[in-house]
């Protein structure tokens, strides 16, 4: 195993920031959403009856972390640019302007570059950008004391600062004026691009060497020498780089000046930009400071040598002590935003001070930007309000108020969008789009269950709300809500059977924690469900408007009747629907109702004419035209038999459509003709027909003009099979003439098409084919021909699959009925979209057919195992599904596991007290320690599993901690004879305590009779517990800095038994996590990396006692030395003995075994070794790397790969997602091991690749797409994934960048077809030279081992862009495209 794929399941969903304006058209109102390194654009559209909605337009990937989005107004555009900017700790700083191509509906990148100031220290704060309103400059504070003006030329011409500009670039360069005229003549927002095979294809590398990286040379504290810092983008004109004296800076933003000509400030006479810092000096006392860049001090400070100081304006007095934001106001003044007050500075002195309630703020909002009069602010109590500010004649602010709006996620960031709505984003929330009213709406909603009374009042002292408790009102009303995980503190995953499972995390903070349930796949919500009907083969539902029901006299009426096919007879259901009536009432239609149909014969079709008031039903004798009466009934009107001996094989009936297979091979064409039948076509085909589908490819209401019907070969005993085998052809209607033919990929023996769909998936056609050995076979139609590329399989059981069309979330459809019945759809409505197959959350289902009805508009009829027919809702089809269980205000989630023998939840919880200390005297009376009262506690809580233990339900019990007791780790263990108990870890800090001292372990029993958590042992320990596991039928625990082996021992009179320790191991500084897997364990440090230790046992006899007693040992073998924070360690699992291999001798599988042929020679010796323990560590730079035992007397681990997740990860568990089912091309290569969560709340997989070569073409494809495939912002992805700490960075290697390998899929075929060979045959379109020193490159990673000074890391590496197919013989593009395929069946 020589690769580890990582990619995430559910993207990051925590909002970092959003901005909204014209950014497609002048008259379109846009919101961009950053979430991670994601880009999410929306439009905010406006319906005909004055709805107003949010609409997705795309999704964009950068390579980094966005941080903060910004809008550009240039006075020469239509519409708008955005500026987004990534700045982390470990990273550099990144910028980019977008804007959107109207001619190619894209976003395209106008200019891009990085910060880096080699003489500076980065802020220990978070990075500021600010944005002047004029459009005039952007103003960066990244490092301690230094700003950064990029000053924006597109702006209206002004004198005094275009001389700032000169005098910058004269200083800079040390040439007067001899380039100002040329560049100054260029546009500042130019687009660069590659012409690649005559594809135009941004570049987002770095500049070439005649257009370099412009540097800036600055006076390096007055010697004159030294680069001061790098811009490196040709785009934009050159930085202007400011000394102030503050280096603890809270926030930064440009000043507005009056827009009146006769104003008397300071600012608005000047034209230079101005800003103000809010700082925090040595005393710890909070000021604001504005400053001016003055143009004419600049020469002359530049010639002299001295610091580039930006001229004082006015300094504040002292604002409040927790002031942490500012906000720009009219006439040069700012509004200073606290916990407790907000104040109005205007110069050196406070104009308006008003209190508030006490929270920090996190967001701020400008209903009017222009007036400046009405300011929407968040705070990170969920509440949203509103800051109305008064002006006097002068323009002053002479008056604030402050009302409560009502209650929202913590924000992170407010967009303002149109007509009072308000785009909220979080980071620890879920996302909403509200409306803001004038009147209130009425009181909060408490959202929490009544059983969560216990978790509402975490004192238990409480199970109600008091008479004379008021609820607050609010004025925000929830139009739109979107689902968010962040933060991920901890998950488990439940299996599910089949080796998949669903995940349960803990999320959310504050006012919005929860536990969210992540599933793959559809969700299926019996409606109705009738028993005991056995030897279903197949079924169909239709709807008929019953005769004679729009009369005065009654509602209007449907008839839903569900025709179901034995093995000999046909039973049909149904029942009847009045119009506004939801009752569904399953039951046999009467004798009268069901006198038309034809029980006593297999049913082979049935289907619903067009008119709506006839049915089709085909069965081996005839095609029978049935015709709905006044009342329900049934009567037969029309019949076309099929002359004796022959019989009907197959059929399909699709409105007025039907198409029969008579006799095996002639295929008849029939239509409904009112209330009569007639037969138009008859063709005879050379083989016999196995099935049929006349479904239409065209728009609804219009026929098929094809008919798709699948062969196979003659079931002649000893006979092969014939060369129509395995096919599937296209008979053009009405004439039945052959237009195109398909093979399926596989042998001839399981190649068998057992069910046709022809379908329409994100706006383009598809042939959907049910194999006979469980393989959905698929392939894309254009003009009634299917299109290159040989079409996509996967397999789904054993069993044949039954096709049919549904609609899923008002989406179409196609549901596979099998051994593991899945979804098929399009991830989106272009019609270049590819197909995504999700599982169904519904076991062995037989048969399908969808239920059209008012009260059910989009059902489902399932046939499962065990005789039982369902009535079911269905989710959305898409990959995963996020079901949220909220939890009351203020009780965070912390911990969470689940017990699959007793199919509960045990969750740890921690909640906020509220209130006055009075308030809680005596609640808080047992809870005081000298007088001190916490201002936290600690629940455990075990909630029942509802959907088979699939989702966590209500509250069935809990116990509260004691005081300052905090919950740190939770697991499921085995103890005392295989009683599983929930097993809790605390951590104790005293008031006064800097860290906890003290914790405890604590085995808690769930009684079920009793309804009851009973402590069955507790072990005190010196630290707090921060890991437990279980290991043997004993229990590890991390306690401070020692790893503790705890076991269960019973009491000799047998009424129970508690926790002791039976060896510990001293570690490094503290232990935080540990894994298992065999006898070793690996322990995460908080400074010390991970540590590998080997449990060992055996007997002894002391002289005291005669029996031999068992003594433990936790043996130290080896570590990592590098010095890095882990958060979480996961072991992996080894190889399996002997992957299977492919067992079918297609060309296919052929072809697969020459790949998998592992090459020795091309492999280091340190990773040739299967059976070494492997682990998979997390640190806190936001890093992951794997470390392999291999040598224990070295003490040493070796770092085999290592990578930049670019998000933290919290915990790693092991598990996976999605249903065990072997690929049918790639047998036993891939196997899903874990499941991770993310502080972004993103919910990843980690996979092993077994075959070392399909991992080095897939690390030769993730390198072709880092340098071909456009990306916005044109930064570097090899910069952005290199392991970066605050020690060194240094090249990623050994994990496969699954986000990026699976984009390969979504690219047209040329682009797919550019990648594969490494830019069309010439290294991405550059020079002969330098395509062949890729290969140069290529050919010596490939052939040795990539070893770095110290000997520690092996690995191959590929360096540059390379063709796929000759690095790699024998591998073809459709190769490649499905095993990218196979890789998204890992999530």
């Amino acid at each position: 195993m020589q690769y580890q794929y990582i990619v995430s399941a559910h993207k990051a969903s925590s909002v970092t920031a959003s901005v909204s304006g014209r950014f497609r058209t002048p008259d379109e109102t846009n919101l961009l959403v950053g979430k991670g390194n994601r880009l999410e654009l929306f439009a905010w559209t406006t319906q005909e009856n004055n709805s107003s909605s949010l609409q997705l337009v795309g999704e964009y990937s950068f390579n980094g972390q966005i941080t903060s989005l910004h809008i550009l107004h240039p006075s020469d555009r239509l519409t708008c640019l955005c500026l987004v900017f990534s700045g982390t700790a470990a990273q550099t700083n990144k910028f980019a302007v977008l804007s959107w191509d109207a001619a190619t509906q894209s976003m395209m990148t106008e200019s891009s570059g990085h910060l880096i100031e080699h003489t500076g220290r980065p802020t220990t704060e978070s990075k500021l950008v600010a944005v002047d309103c004029e459009a005039r400059a952007v103003i960066v504070y990244a490092y301690q004391g230094i700003v950064h003006i990029f000053p924006l030329v597109g702006t209206p011409s002004d004198s005094a600062w275009r001389s700032l500009l000169k005098a910058t670039r004269e200083a800079r360069t040390g040439i007067e004026g001899e380039e100002e005229e040329e560049e100054e003549e260029r546009h500042p927002y130019t687009v660069r691009e590659q012409l690649v095979s005559g594809l135009r294809v941004p570049r987002y590398l770095a500049p070439p060497e005649d257009d370099g990286p412009m540097t800036s040379s600055g006076r390096d504290r007055g010697k004159g020498k030294g680069v001061a810092h790098s811009i490196r983008s040709s785009d934009m004109y050159p930085v202007v780089t400011r000394y102030i004296r503050e280096l603890k800076v809270l926030d930064l933003q440009f000043l507005r000046r009056s827009s009146s000509s006769d104003s008397s400030d300071a600012l608005s006479r000047q034209r230079q930009p101005a800003f103000a810092v809010l700082y925090e000096d040595a005393n710890m006392a909070r000021l604001v400071r504005a400053y001016s860049l003055d143009s004419a001090a600049a020469p002359q400070q530049q010639q002299q040598g001295s610091l580039l100081q930006p001229q004082t304006l006015w300094t504040s007095e002292h604002v409040e002590a927790t002031a942490s934001m500012l906000v720009p106001l009219a006439r040069g003044a700012v509004l200073v935003v606290g916990d407790s007050a907000l104040t109005v500075v205007a110069g050196s002195r406070a104009a308006v001070i008003l209190s508030k309630r006490a929270a920090r703020p996190t967001a701020f909002e400008w209903v009017d930007a222009q007036a400046c009069e009405r300011l929407l602010l968040a705070d990170d109590s969920g509440t949203l309000s509103l800051v109305v500010l008064q002006y006097d004649a002068s323009g002053h602010v002479r008056a604030l108020f402050n009302e409560r709006l009502g209650g929202i996620s913590a924000a992170s960031s407010l967009s303002y969008l149109a007509d009072g709505c308000v785009y909220v984003g979080s980071q620890c929330g879920d996302h909403a789009v509200v409306r803001l009213h004038a009147e209130p709406l009425g009181s909060e909603p408490d959202e929490h269950d009544s059983a969560d009374d216990v978790l509402a009042h975490p004192l238990g002292t409480s199970t109600s709300t008091s008479a004379g408790e008021a609820r607050p009102i609010t004025f925000v009303e929830v139009l739109k809500s979107f689902a968010c995980l962040a933060p991920v503190v901890d998950l488990c995953v439940v299996g599910m059977g089949g080796g998949g499972g669903s995940v349960v995390t803990c999320s959310g903070l504050r006012s919005t924690p929860g536990l969210r349930v992540v599933r793959n796949g559809v969700g299926v919500e019996t409606v109705a469900e009738v028993a005991g009907i056995g030897g279903v083969v197949s079924a169909w539902s239709l709807t008929a408007e019953i005769s004679g029901s729009e009369s005065h006299s009654g509602p209007l009426q449907q008839q839903v009747v569900l025709v179901l096919s034995l093995v000999d007879r046909t039973r049909v259901l149904g029942w009847t629907e009045a119009d506004g009536d939801n009752v569904l009432e399953l039951a046999e239609l009467s004798e009268e109702e069901e006198g038309g149909w034809r029980l006593d014969a297999v049913t082979l079709a049935a289907g619903l004419a067009g008119d709506g008031q006839h049915a089709v039903q085909v069965t081996p004798r005839a095609v029978l035209l049935l015709q709905i009466m006044e009342g329900g009934a049934w009567r037969q009107c029309a019949a076309w038999q099929v002359p004796a001996p022959a019989v009907i094989s197959a059929a399909s009936a699709v409105g007025d459509q039907i198409a029969v297979a008579v006799d095996g091979s002639l295929v008849v064409y029939i239509e409904v003709r009112g209330s009569a039948l007639a037969c138009v076509a008859q063709q005879r085909l050379a083989h016999a027909v196995a099935c049929i589908d006349v479904h239409s490819w065209a728009p609804p209401g219009q026929p098929s003009a094809f008919v798709a019907v699948g062969l196979w070969a003659e079931a002649d005993s000893g006979s092969e099979p014939e060369s129509g085998a395995g096919s599937v052809r296209l008979l053009a209607l009405p004439g039945l003439q052959q237009t195109a033919a398909v093979s399926l990929r596989a042998d001839a023996e399981s190649a068998v098409p057992r069910s046709l769909l022809m379908c329409v998936l994100g706006g383009s056609a598809h042939l959907a084919v049910g194999g006979g050995d469980g393989r959905l076979h698929t392939f894309g139609v254009s003009h009634g021909r299917p299109t290159s590329g040989g079409g996509g399989c996967v397999r789904l059981g054993a069993r044949p699959l039954a096709l049919a069309a549904v609609r899923s979330g008002g989406v179409a459809s196609v549901f596979a009925a099998g051994d593991h019945a899945a979804m098929l759809y399009a991830a989106n409505e272009n019609a270049a979209a590819r197909l995504l197959c999700a599982p169904v959350d519904a076991q062995d289902v037989r048969c399908v057919a969808r239920v059209q009805s008012r009260a059910l508009p989009d059902a489902l009829l399932l046939v499962t195992a065990g005789a039982v027919l369902r009535v079911a809702t269905a989710d959305a089809a898409q990959r995963l599904h996020v079901r949220a269980r909220a939890l009351p205000a203020f009780a965070a989630p912390h911990r969470v596991a689940f017990s699959a023998a007793l199919a509960v939840y045990g969750v740890a919880t921690i909640h906020a007290l509220g209130g006055s200390a009075a308030d809680q005297a005596a609640d808080l009376a047992d809870l005081m320690i000298s007088d001190q009262a916490p201002s936290e506690v600690a629940r455990f809580s075990v909630l029942g599993g509802a959907g088979g233990g699939a989702q966590p339900a209500r509250v069935l019990g809990s116990v509260l901690l004691r005081a300052f007791e905090m919950p740190e780790s939770l697991c499921v263990a085995a103890l005392g004879g295989g009683r599983e108990f929930f097993v809790l870890g605390t951590s104790t800090a005293l008031p006064g305590e800097d860290d906890a001292r003290r914790g405890r372990v604590l085995a808690l029993a769930w009684d079920a009779r009793a309804r009851r958590i009973v402590e069955a042992g507790a072990f005190a320990a010196l630290g707090a517990v921060y890991a437990v596991a279980p290991f043997r039928g004993m229990l590890l625990a991390a306690a401070g800095s020692r790893l503790l082996l705890l076991g269960w021992q019973e009491e000799e009179s047998g009424g129970g038994g508690e926790l002791a320790a039976l060896c510990s191991q001293q570690t490094q500084i503290a232990a935080l996590s540990l894994a298992v897997s065999g006898d070793y364990v690996i322990v995460g440090d908080v400074m010390a990396s991970a540590a590998v230790f080997r449990y060992e046992a055996d007997s002894s006899v002391t002289a005291q006692q005669q029996q031999p007693r068992l003594r433990h040992r936790l043996v130290p073998v080896a570590r990592d030395y590098a010095g890095v924070w882990t958060t979480c360690v996961a072991a992996v699992p080894p190889n399996p003995p002997n992957p299977p291999n492919p067992s079918n001798p297609s060309a296919i599988a052929e072809q697969q075994r020459a790949i998998t042929t592992d090459e020795p020679q091309l492999a280091p010796a340190l990773l040739r070794d299967p059976t070494s323990e492997r682990f998979v560590v997390a640190d806190a730079y936001n890093n992951i790397f794997r470390a392999a035992l291999v040598d224990q007397q070295q003490q040493r681990l070796l770092v085999e790969a290592r990578w930049h997740v670019a998000d933290q990860i919290n915990v790693i568990r092991g598990g996976s997602l999605v249903m065990d089912v072997p690929d049918p091309d790639f047998p036993g290569v891939f196997r899903a091991t874990h499941v991770f969560g993310t502080v972004q709340g993103a919910i990843g997989v980690i996979a092993s690749v077994d075959d070392g070569r399909v991992g080095r073409i897939l690390d030769r494809l993730q390198v072709n797409l880092a340098h071909l495939l456009p990306t916005p912002g044109l930064w570097d992805y090899d910069e952005w994934r290199s392991y970066a700490s605050d020690q060194r960075m240094s090249r990623a290697f050994g994990f496969l960048d699954g986000d990026l390998i699976e984009r390969f899929l979504d690219l047209a075929p040329e682009l797919q077809r550019l990648v594969f060979e490494g830019g069309g045959g010439n290294g991405g379109g550059g020079e002969a030279k330098e395509a062949a020193e890729r290969r140069r490159k290529a050919e010596y990673w490939a052939d040795h081992a990539r070893v770095e000074a110290e000997g520690e890391i092996a690995v191959l590496a590929q360096m540059s862009v390379s063709d796929i197919g000759e690095r790699e013989p024998g591998v073809t593009l459709d190769y490649v495209v499905r095993l990218v395929e196979c890789l998204t069946r890992l999530h």
